[in-house]
């Protein structure tokens, strides 16, 4: 599933944002330094004039849902897609995501290299979830990264980020996908509660193909591949994941099917206990 940007991030209210032209995203990160979001979400709207943070002055000390009010004004995000020329909340699908696609950047990319011919504008909320937990595909990335993807936990609670997408932008992030099918999680089996205070009926999230990498249980996502592919060396004692995390990534790009074996046999893959259909 892609940060770090040279978009501007305004300081103005989100409604006063000047429509303009598409932003132009960076070169992408490493993949050995994926997920490259840190430990941290954030609530942002990407706009065709850049990204407006959403989130409060003096930051966030708290889950969205222990806050005594709403972090996020819904009013100033419809304002600003409006002034964007963006469509509106009502028209657009909700999507919890649990690797990079959580950051505006990410997506900004994804809409570029696309080729269509789409509004970038799009509001990413951080939210609080039960019951999901975020750990890594059993399968690697095209750039040869070990990617992010949630499973059942009963009992967790995560802070992620929720992404309203138009139909277009949400063709386009389905195409980046091949990994995962998108499916619904309602409300009454993982509880969430956005940063504008709202608790959706269902969400969708990007559910992993191939299951998720596990020792007895699911393996949590480590926050740098070079932490993972440690873990796999120590779980195989493989010279497939072996050495400096450039090179295997690197390495992993050049036999796309090579860590997918490798887990396999040595049942180091888990069903992400997700409801499909």
């Amino acid at each position: 599933m892609s940060c770090s940007s040279t978009l501007p991030v305004s300081t103005l209210p989100v409604s006063t944002l000047p429509a303009s032209t598409s932003p132009t995203p960076s070169v992408p990160d490493a993949p050995e330094d994926y997920p490259w979001t840190g430990q941290a979400v954030r609530s942002a709207l990407l706009l065709s004039t850049g990204i407006a943070d959403l989130d409060p002055d003096g930051g966030v000390d708290a889950p969205a849902e222990q806050q005594d009010r709403p972090l996020v004004d819904v009013a100033a995000i419809e304002a600003g897609l409006a002034a964007d020329g963006a469509a509106p909340l009502a028209e657009r699908t909700l999507v919890v995501a649990v690797g990079s696609n959580q950051t505006p950047e990410t997506i900004a990319r994804k809409y570029a290299r696309s080729g269509h011919d789409l509004h970038p504008a799009t509001p990413f909320v951080r939210c609080t979830i039960h019951d999901l937990a975020v750990g890594h595909c059993a399968h690697i990335s095209a750039r040869g990264y070990i990617p992010a993807a949630p499973y059942r936990a009963q009992g967790e609670r995560m802070e992620l980020v929720a992404t309203w997408f138009d139909d277009e932008q949400l063709a386009v992030v389905d195409e980046t996908e091949p990994n995962y099918e998108r499916i619904h999680l309602e409300q009454e089996s993982f509880p969430v509660t956005l940063a504008t205070g709202e608790r959706p009926r269902h969400v969708d999230v990007y559910a992993s193909v191939w299951g998720v990498l596990a020792h007895e249980h699911p393996i949590p996502l480590r926050h740098r591949q070079q932490e993972i592919f440690d873990e796999l060396v120590a779980l195989t004692g493989s010279e497939l994941v072996r050495g400096d995390a450039a090179e295997i990534c690197a390495r992993l790009e050049a036999a796309p099917d090579a860590l997918q074996t490798l887990v396999r046999e040595h049942s180091l893959v888990a069903e992400d206990g997700l409801p499909r259909g």
